[in-house]
Formats: C-alpha cells, structure tokens, sequence
C-alpha cells in the first residue's frame, strides 16, 4: 500500500472520512462556550466623570499631583464595605473617569457616584496643598449597561464552537501526516 501524499485534495478526503469526529469537536465547543456565556452572571457598568483643577501644576509632569491623584483614587480607598468593584481612568487635562460594575443597576450606579463623591474628601487628606485644586463634578452616573449582553453570550458560544472545529482540523491534520510518514 502506497504512502498517502499531503495535498489539499487528500486532505478532504480525510477530513470527509472524519466528518463525526469535526461534528463531536464542533458540538463539544459549542457546549462549553453555552455553559460558560450563559451561566456567567449578569454584571453591570456605571460611569461618572469629574474633572480635578490645580492652579499651580503643569499637568505634563510625570510626577504632577494628576498622576497621584490617579494612583489614589485607584487604591480603593474610597469607597468602604463590600459594595462592588470600580476602576479610576484618567483622561487628558485632570479629567476622571470612574467606571463601577455590580450585579445590580442601582449599586452600580451607588458605587460610581460614591467614588466620585468621596474623591474630593480623598485628595484634600492627601495633599496639604488642596485649597489649590478645584473638583468639578462633569457627569454623574444615572444609568447603567449590562456588561454581557445575549448578543455577547451568543458570539461566544461561536467562538468557542468553532475554536472546537479548529481543534478537531489539527487533530485531523496530525493524524494524516502521521499516515503519510508510516
């Protein structure tokens, strides 16, 4: 018996021969991905914007009063009890971004306004200099955004059935060469 030659054509052949073992990847992908995307809790995501004034800094300057500002407010000092998780984006000229997420709107929402309430009373205790910084309120957060939507639930039990499928097309090109060298 002849050794099979790797062509795209032999290749088909092969992977027509292994049609079940593609379908059981392909099913088993798209299983996992479903259980994940569909058992992962409904988070939610809330914003709220502030802007920080110095009077005196050149807001260039790695070491600028922003920048600790920025550290400090992502410490996690702001907000006390176990109410959910935020994070502190700077944006350009002193602006603050905080971004909570919860398993609830409304505590999203708390948790962002919280954050940003208590920045002030935050830098004033940092900074001996604060009669120098204005805080102004930009945005507060009045609305909140599902973090995984059933679009995003749908697109990865795609992903994960056909990261499967890419699997099984490995495997079945590993089990052909092996053919081809016997």
């Amino acid at each position: 018996m002849s050794k099979p030659q790797f062509t795209f054509k032999n290749y088909l052949k092969e992977l027509k021969k292994s049609w079940l073992l593609l379908a059981i990847f392909f099913v088993i992908g798209a299983g996992g991905g479903a259980y994940y995307a569909f058992t992962k809790p409904t988070n939610y995501e809330a914003s709220a914007k502030f802007s920080v004034y110095n009077s005196i800094v050149n807001t260039g300057s790695i070491t600028s009063p922003y920048a600790q500002i920025g550290s400090l407010l992502e410490s996690g000092e702001l907000i006390k009890g176990e109410l959910s998780e935020y994070s502190v984006v700077e944006k350009p000229f002193g602006v603050f971004e905080v971004v909570a997420t919860a398993s609830s709107s409304d505590e999203a929402i708390k948790t962002a306004n919280m954050v940003m309430d208590n920045a002030g009373e935050a830098i004033a205790t940092a900074f001996d200099d604060y009669e120098d910084y204005r805080i102004t309120i930009l945005a507060r957060a009045t609305e909140s955004t599902q973090t995984m939507t059933t679009k995003k639930r749908i697109i990865s039990t795609a992903v994960a059935a056909f990261a499967g499928l890419a699997l099984a097309l490995v495997v079945v090109f590993i089990k052909f060469d092996y053919k081809a060298e016997k």
